[in-house]
């Protein structure tokens, strides 16, 4: 039976007590787990492998395990970051799922031109992308930052390849995707202002269709054509 795995802040030692109040509830009044029922479990602090762990005793507000095993998890092999025009919440929630599947590093949310939202729930957002490296089984999870401005994200990606997806440019061929950021825009589109700092910055274009796509598709559909000549 595959185990359900979860994601911890904290070493992973021979012996564990866990008391964080939503895996303790999860565990024992979810799942109904009980003593000699397994969970695996993955850590920033422990790089590399999942561990497999026993339940030997669980109060209340407690739950106790012992180490069985370990087994190799996966790192996505590129450092990508989704510079994500802010959307409506639905599709910014699922925009911050399917980007963790795929492998983003981080999710820089931004307020450009045509954004018509201007707030998200970040606590949700980063429950989402916790949960989503949970299932997908991948070994880190994605970190979201702040809501910023433009400019400001103009900034923080200064120093690595920028890639950015239109439909006013022509597409041009990347070659090195292992670490960069990727822009996409909100429903509306880039502004021509802002295409043209892009260009002004050297940005790579990326022309994915003919179409005009959905945020939701576009994320997705970039980091797929990004993401294939690494995985």
């Amino acid at each position: 039976m595959r185990l359900h795995r979860f994601y911890i802040n904290k070493p992973l030692g021979e012996e564990l007590v866990v008391v964080e109040k939503e895996l303790v509830h999860q565990w024992i009044h979810v799942f109904r787990y009980t003593v000699g029922d397994e969970v695996m479990l993955f850590s920033p602090h422990t790089a590399g492998e999942d561990s497999v762990y026993r339940i030997s005793s669980h109060t209340k507000t407690s739950v106790t395990l012992s180490k069985v095993t370990t087994q190799p998890h996966i790192i996505p092999p590129s450092n990508i970051t989704l510079v994500m025009a802010v959307v409506k919440k639905d599709t910014f929630e699922t925009i911050a799922r399917q980007a963790t599947e795929l492998g983003v590093t981080s999710i820089v949310p931004i307020l450009s031109a045509r954004s018509e939202k201007k707030n998200l729930n970040m606590e949700r957002l980063q429950a989402i992308v916790t949960e989503a490296a949970e299932q997908s089984g991948r070994g880190t999870v994605p970190t979201i930052e702040a809501i910023c401005t433009f400019d400001k994200a103009l900034q923080k990606t200064s120093a690595i390849t920028n890639i950015v997806a239109s439909l006013r440019v022509q597409a041009h061929s990347v070659s090195d995707t292992s670490t960069c950021a990727l822009w996409i825009g909100p429903e509306g589109g880039w502004t021509e202002e802002e295409e043209e700092t892009f260009a002004e910055k050297g940005f790579i274009s990326l022309r994915l269709t003919e179409t005009t796509l959905k945020a939701d598709t576009a994320a997705v559909a970039a980091l797929t054509s990004i993401l294939a000549t690494t995985w």
